[in-house]
């Protein structure tokens, strides 16, 4: 496995799949970066890590470039010197979709090759920045990181969709294997607290980056709070991100740093107690062509949870929760302020969210995205 964009085992995705396919009796090796405090190379609940140091880069478009650069020239050689090992598939994680040449040599060599479709790159890039140059060029890397697999994996069906129009990939050649939570996550789901609540708790669980809405979360907190009478609301952010000083900037002049908690990374096995104090969940990733193609994970772990959640009207995150979750007017940050006010006093309907939430989350743990992903691996060769 090739992964440049995180950190292993903090990457959910890799780390669930790796987990997995060793259960099922693969050897697994993942290239990744190095993070704080982590070991150049050790064993991993049976996945063997092999870490690379990345120097810091400006989050710049030519930041990302270098960034990349780097990052790709150790991919490609710790990818090589695996394949003259005798590494029988090379499984490539995007962003970014660069790691193509080294899918083409493993297939002419008769080696099998997974792209694992992430993030549209192209509109993660417009997210970011804007319109670019930049973003031709990565449809182009797309479409050679489609046609070098001998499967793709996407993530939900637009993934798939997309694979199928801009990569021209045979349905056949194509698994779904969805994000999900782990089933102990059900097992670990309270019972939300009851009553009109005068001082709702909010969780934020994720990344904290410029696509995923989290610079919303200053005024949307900030009208809670002075507008709809909650002076004792609490908002916890769980996770980091390039926005988090900012947030931590606007917070504190908005004055409620005493309101507002940072957690950072935790480890997963902290995640369940976090979401255990929430009364409310929001996911305020914007309406854009990006996020509405995107599976947005943290949904569906607050829904395993047993926590309402408040989100935008997402075309991935209606197929996740369908009515399971209130749903805030597209771009309108009043709207996502007045559904978590309505939960907050409302209690029934907090329980009725959460409890169609929990329910429906059954059918989404990595269980069901697990047995999706051995299934793929069993027919690989048939599409060598």
């Amino acid at each position: 496995m090739l992964v440049e964009n995180n950190t292993y085992p903090q990457d959910v995705r890799v780390r669930v799949e790796a987990q997995s396919l060793v259960k099922a009796g693969h050897l697994v090796t993942v290239l990744t970066p190095r993070g704080a405090g982590q070991a150049r190379r050790e064993t991993v609940s049976g996945v063997r890590v092999r870490r690379f140091t990345m120097p810091k880069t400006p989050a710049s478009p030519m930041g990302y470039v270098l960034e990349y650069a780097i990052g790709n020239a150790r991919l490609y050689l710790g990818g090589l010197w695996q394949l003259w090992r005798g590494a029988e598939v090379i499984h490539l994680h995007n962003p970014p979709d660069t790691m193509f040449g080294i899918g083409f040599l493993a297939r002419a060599m008769g080696r099998a090759v997974v792209f694992d479709h992430h993030d549209l790159s192209p509109e993660l890039l417009e997210a970011k920045f804007g319109r670019s140059r930049l973003i031709g060029i990565l449809r182009l890397f797309e479409r050679l990181s489609f046609r070098c697999a001998t499967l793709v994996i996407a993530p939900n069906e637009s993934h798939r969709e997309i694979a199928m129009c801009r990569g021209n990939v045979p349905a056949e050649r194509i698994a779904i294997v969805r994000n999900g939570p782990l089933r102990g996550a059900l097992d670990a789901a309270t019972d939300p607290r009851g009553g009109d609540l005068a001082d709702p708790h909010l969780v934020f669980l994720g990344s904290m980056e410029a696509q995923d809405g989290v610079d919303d979360l200053v005024p949307m907190f900030t009208d809670l709070v002075q507008n709809h009478g909650f002076s004792k609301a609490r908002l916890t952010l769980v996770g980091e991100g390039s926005r988090r000083t900012s947030l931590t900037k606007r917070f504190a002049v908005a004055g409620l740093s005493d309101h507002v908690r940072f957690t950072g990374f935790v480890a997963h096995t902290e995640v369940a107690g976090l979401l255990a104090e929430a009364d409310i969940c929001v996911d305020p990733a914007p309406c854009t062509e990006l996020n509405d193609h995107s599976t947005m994970v943290k949904v569906a772990e607050y829904m395993a949870a047993r926590r309402p959640v408040v989100c935008f009207p997402l075309l991935e995150t209606r197929r996740t929760a369908s009515d399971a979750a209130a749903f805030a007017e597209c771009g309108d940050i009043a709207s996502f302020t007045k559904q978590i006010a309505a939960l907050a006093h409302d209690p029934e309907s907090r329980l009725k969210l959460a409890q169609q939430g929990y329910e429906r989350a059954a059918g989404l743990t990595w269980d069901v995205s697990e047995a999706n992903l051995l299934a793929a691996y069993e027919g690989l060769r048939r599409h060598r």
